[in-house]
């Protein structure tokens, strides 16, 4: 009985042994997971740490790059307020000398108005003269050109006249043209082309042509009937 009593202790207390040893188990590895991932979360913490700390040190950097900038922009913002200063100075200057030399300007404008109008009218009667005279010159030079026109256009019909009368119907032909280049009104000359083209060129177009030029030039030309006469013949 005993004996069985003491079986019945020692499997119950191997019994708590085991499920001690089972719940010790249990709670070493819960404690081993949780140390691993409180490790890990230390690895992590760590590198956000290392990570802030480069971020702060390259924060810190440019910070300092920053503050040099700012000093080297203030000097630079001081050296051109200077620079414009000296340059509203020198302008101020320029524009002193600018109103003086636009007063001095000014100034000799009224006298040059002053002086051109005493040469105005000092000039009034001399150039009123001039005017005339070059007036009466212009005139007599046009004259003149009317003039010799009218003699050249007379040489050069005289001159084919001449050969018309010796029988050189070309050279007359030329002459009594070149004629009517100096004096296109000559109506002799369109009536005596009219003959040459007509009676010794055999150029009816020609000839009617300078005939009823003639016409146009001489309408109560004596001779009318027979030059009309002429024109229908060659037609």
């Amino acid at each position: 009985m005993i004996k069985k009593i003491y079986l019945i202790i020692s499997a119950v207390f191997m019994a708590g042994l085991l499920a001690a040893s089972i719940i010790f188990y249990l709670k070493s590895n819960a404690l081993t997971s949780q140390l691993e991932h409180t490790k890990q979360s230390l690895m992590k913490t760590d590198e956000e740490i290392k990570r802030s700390q480069a971020e702060k040190e390259k924060i810190t950097t440019e910070n300092e790059k920053l503050q040099a900038d700012t000093v080297s922009y203030l000097a630079l913002n001081n050296s051109l307020q200077k620079d414009k200063e000296d340059l509203q100075d020198k302008l101020k200057e320029a524009q002193k000398i600018i109103e003086g030399k636009e007063a001095d300007l000014e100034r000799t404008s009224k006298k040059i108005e002053e002086i051109e109008k005493k040469i105005s009218k000092a000039q009034a009667g001399i150039q009123e003269k001039v005017l005339k005279e070059k007036k009466d010159l212009e005139e007599k030079v046009k004259s003149l050109e009317a003039s010799l026109q009218k003699e050249r256009g007379l040489y050069h019909y005289n001159l084919a006249v001449s050969y018309a009368q010796a029988n050189l119907y070309d050279d007359a032909i030329g002459a009594y043209e070149k004629s009517l280049t100096f004096n296109p009104d000559n109506a002799d000359a369109h009536y005596n082309l009219g003959l040459l083209y007509g009676d010794f060129k055999n150029d009816s177009d020609k000839a009617i042509a300078h005939y009823r030029k003639y016409l146009e030039l001489k309408p109560d030309a004596g001779d009318k009937d027979d030059v009309l006469g002429l024109i229908e013949k060659l037609k």
